[in-house]
């Protein structure tokens, strides 16, 4: 059967503002039936409402932090209970923190909501996926990737032992979103494709509420050269509409087309480790 977005179920996290916001609203307009998250119901309504007002499409707002693991368990039997199926998940909610500090369940905060707690949304929802079309799982990821330059640090993933960089933290869980959609991909049949996505530097509220004043002051000045969320959205938007997607060069995409990664993007032992040490840590295991 031929893939079309039409009337397909599809779930954006972090819907509420920038690429996220950009990404429902362009699925919307093309007949999907979109639910975005929020941690505020007013900006999810708010968001809801525009789009609705921009594209006629209904847009279903759910409330979901991605810095509580309970949250997303509440949130995946709200879902599946309302739900039949999900043919499209974008894990797009993330953030970037000037400094060190910890989720409800004592992870460090990037890489719990940037990876963990996304993680574990997923794996959650899959047990949804009653439909026998094709699913598809977006990791919204960043070139970023590339401070991860000693791969997963299995032995310090709550940067306790090692002087924390915003970027190199940052860059460590985007890592983690690549490998995240590898392994979706080594352990679904083929009715089921995982992708990670660099939508470009994008000017959008990113950062601003993660405490860190140099992101803030970048984006500020720096918009004018910097993409719309729509643009940022772009590649997304095509990946979760286009009927056939290559993967033969590469899951990992930008601007409609396979980019090169590090190698420890494409090291299978360590998305497989990566994978079981995550299932213990957000209790999957």
């Amino acid at each position: 059967m031929t893939w079309g977005i039409d009337n397909q179920t599809v779930l954006v996290t972090g819907g509420s503002s920038g690429i996220g916001m950009a990404t429902a609203a362009a699925l919307a307009e093309r007949g999907a039936n979109i639910t975005i998250t929020s941690r505020h119901a007013d900006r999810g309504e708010s968001a809801a409402s525009a789009i609705a007002a921009n594209t006629g499409a209904t847009v279903k707002v759910a409330l979901l932090d991605l810095t509580n693991l309970d949250s997303v368990r509440e949130f995946a039997i709200r879902f599946r209970e309302e739900h039949d199926q999900i043919d499209v998940l974008v894990n797009n909610a993330g953030n970037v923190f000037g400094s060190r500090r910890e989720t409800a369940d004592g992870f460090e905060m990037t890489f719990g909501t940037n990876h963990l707690e996304p993680f574990l949304l997923t794996s959650r929802l899959q047990g949804s996926h009653r439909n026998k079309g094709p699913t598809r799982v977006i990791n919204v990821s960043s070139v970023a990737h590339t401070n991860a330059k000693e791969g997963i640090l299995f032995d310090d993933l709550g940067w306790k032992n090692r002087r924390y960089k915003m970027m190199d933290v940052y860059g460590h869980s985007k890592l983690a979103n690549i490998l995240h959609a590898s392994g979706i991909n080594h352990r679904t049949g083929p009715d089921v494709q995982a992708y990670a996505v660099h939508p470009g530097v994008v000017g959008t509220s990113f950062g601003g509420r993660g405490g860190s004043t140099v992101v803030r002051f970048a984006t500020k000045f720096g918009k004018r050269w910097m993409r719309t969320p729509e643009e940022g959205a772009d590649t997304i938007v095509w990946l979760a509409t286009e009927p056939e997607v290559d993967t033969d060069e590469g899951i990992y995409f930008s601007d409609r087309k396979t980019e090169k990664t590090t190698r420890f993007a494409r090291d299978d032992e360590q998305a497989a480790r990566l994978w079981q040490v995550s299932e213990t840590l957000v209790g999957l295991a």
